[in-house]
Order: structure tokens, then C-alpha cells, then sequence
């Protein structure tokens, strides 16, 4: 999971183990009616995945909600793990 400003960095491991939870949450310009659950899996050192280091090595130059990663990024968080 990607915290952004002022972190900047790749903190967490998560994996999602429930989906499509009804939910109803409305202000102005944002409605949400579904969440999902998930379950920490692991803890990283903010200086580990930090953003400068997703550009500079894995070529992720923004994170703007739910993705797919390098697999050498995947490769990365799970040695990390």
C-alpha cells in the first residue's frame, strides 16, 4: 500500500480477504458504497519503497490508485517480507 505526501512510499503488504462490503459514505465530491477488508501481511521502513526509488528502479513515475507492479517491484516487496 502507497502512502502518498509527505511519506511518499510504499509502507505496507496487505491482502485483500473480503470484497464488495456495502457501505455507504457520501460528502461533497466523493460517494463511496463498497469497501473490501484486508489483512496486514507486512510492515516497510519508509525509506525502503520510497517513491524517488520507484522511479529511479522499477519505472513508476505516479500512483493514482489500484495497479499492477513490475514483477521486479513484486519481486522486490516479497524478499522484503
Amino acid at each position: 500500500m502507497y502512502i502518498g505526501s509527505p511519506v511518499s512510499a510504499i509502507l505496507y503488504k496487505c491482502i485483500v480477504t473480503k470484497t464488495d462490503i456495502p457501505y455507504f459514505y457520501q460528502r461533497e465530491g466523493l460517494t463511496i458504497t463498497r469497501l473490501m477488508r484486508i489483512k496486514l501481511q507486512t510492515r516497510y521502513d519508509p525509506e525502503m519503497f520510497t517513491f524517488e526509488r520507484l522511479k529511479n528502479e522499477f519505472d513508476i513515475y505516479a500512483v493514482r490508485g489500484p495497479r499492477g507492479i513490475p514483477q521486479s517491484l513484486s519481486d522486490a516487496l516479497n524478499i522484503k517480507s
